[in-house]
């Protein structure tokens, strides 16, 4: 279950903390428990969801369609140390310090959109694979996971949805119209691009 309803203020604030493995946080009987469970059980995946003797990472897991659905609505990415646009509220802050103090992540980031505040707090961890890990693959390819959001609106993943397919819809038509108007200009003009191109009309030595 994700807990999500908190309200600070005018602010309303969601995060994505899911609470059946908040004890193998605070609890290191249960997290040995685990750990123990899992190297018995031989589950080799879920011993790449944590860091040396650190608890799992206990915030929702972002599939492609959730980061597609977030990039869409919040298409600014900043590193949260650099985010200047509104104050975080404090619920967030929480999970940020305690996702440094587990290290969770090498890389926290805010996302949102520059008309419409509605910012969400993105966890990068680092890709299973060595060969993805340095370079500009470290950031592409890093699992993120979802701590937060906070708005003014309280909007549930449908009408998330639904708005960034209609914002979808809207940005990618007006590129293509603007596209296929340059394409039909470069139609009327064809005949007059193959003149310059070609130097049609005047006096060409071939070389045969």
């Amino acid at each position: 279950m994700l807990q999500n309803n908190s309200q600070d203020m005018n602010t309303i604030v969601e995060t994505f903390f899911v609470e059946e493995t908040a004890s193998l946080i605070y609890d290191n009987d249960d997290l040995q428990k685990w750990g123990d469970l899992v190297t018995q059980l031989g589950l080799t995946g879920q011993q790449k969801v944590v860091t040396g003797e650190k608890s799992p990472i206990p915030f929702l897991w972002m599939n492609e369609s959730l980061i597609n659905l977030f990039k869409c609505l919040c298409p600014r990415q900043v590193d949260i140390k650099d985010y200047d646009k509104m104050p975080i509220p404090l619920e967030i802050l929480g999970l940020v310090s305690l996702s440094e103090r587990e290290e969770y992540f090498f890389k926290i980031e805010i996302w949102y959109d520059e008309n419409t505040p509605d910012p969400v707090c993105v966890g990068y961890r680092l890709n299973a694979s060595p060969e993805r890990q340095t370079g500009w693959m470290r950031e592409s390819y890093a699992e993120k996971y979802l701590l937060g959001k906070w708005s003014d609106v309280k909007a549930s993943f449908a009408e998330l949805l639904d708005r960034a397919k209609k914002r979808f819809i809207s940005e990618r038509g007006l590129l293509l119209r603007q596209q296929i108007k340059e394409a039909q200009r470069g139609l009327e003009d064809l005949e007059d691009t193959a003149q310059r191109q070609f130097g049609v009309g005047s006096t060409i030595n071939l070389p045969f």
